[in-house]
């Protein structure tokens, strides 16, 4: 390698570490055995409902803009991490099918709205179908019973919150991508992202927890983004790691 490539390697590198560095976001000063603390709840946050990889429900859904709000009745089939196939209902009758697969997603039209049509994603982004930018993979941890939260190199009480209940969870190089509320009862009650210009994507609230046999899941939530655009959610009928087979997410119109 000559000279003159080995200085254009090395300002690409210098620049690219200057704009990482411009993204990470500062970090507060904090109390090393808190942090332990922090780790620790949110690591349980994470884990929680691990167990639970499959699931079939039926609940209720309200989608809200300032101009229009829909509800359905909503029933589903999922498998983590990725595949999801959940049908829109309205006064018992299916309007819209949504199946995901990890490599495609597809909507089917009951009411002859729309074709059949499908594209190329693996974790697409449904703002354009239920208002709020959540991606396919955080609905399917909903609807797993579990808490959409990120992987993340870094947790710590946020230092503005006396009351140690607001956990700031951080992953390297991307600055702020989510915070959790945690109540008394050590549970989380609401959870934040942001993305990287640490504007906020959504913010998940969960006002009603069910304990079952196999364990406890939040039943009511709500999603709502920066522009008050909610999604309402209320999981009526859970049934935890059925078997669910490879057909089930190849559905066509006829079926």
């Amino acid at each position: 390698m000559n000279s003159q490539n080995l200085l254009c390697r090395l300002i690409y590198i210098t620049i690219f570490i200057l704009i990482l560095s411009g993204c990470a976001q500062f970090r507060p000063d904090t109390n090393p055995i808190l942090d332990k603390k922090a780790f620790f709840l949110a690591n349980q946050a994470r884990s929680f409902n691990q167990h639970i990889v499959t699931s079939k429900g039926t609940g209720w859904i309200r989608l809200e803009t300032k101009t229009k709000t829909d509800r359905f009745k909503i029933a589903w089939a999922a498998v983590s991490p990725n595949k999801i196939r959940i049908t829109f209902l309205l006064s018992g009758h299916p309007v819209e099918t949504i199946i995901a697969t990890g490599k495609k997603i597809t909507f089917i039209s009951h009411t002859g709205e729309h074709s059949k049509y499908s594209y190329n994603s693996k974790d697409p982004n449904m703002e354009d179908y239920i208002h709020v930018p959540v991606k396919m993979s955080e609905m399917i941890s909903i609807l797993l019973g579990r808490l959409p939260v990120k992987n993340f190199d870094d947790a710590y009480f946020s230092p503005s919150d006396t009351s140690l209940s607001t956990i700031t969870l951080r992953q390297n190089w991307k600055g702020l991508a989510q915070s959790l509320h945690v109540n008394s009862k050590k549970r989380i009650d609401s959870l934040k992202t942001t993305d990287l210009s640490e504007k906020l994507l959504y913010e998940m609230t969960i006002t009603k927890y069910k304990n079952n046999d196999f364990g406890t899941i939040p039943v009511k939530i709500e999603i709502k983004d920066n522009d008050n655009r909610k999604l309402t959610l209320e999981i009526t009928n859970f049934l935890p790691n059925p078997p669910i087979k490879e057909s089930v997410f190849q559905l066509t119109e006829s079926r």
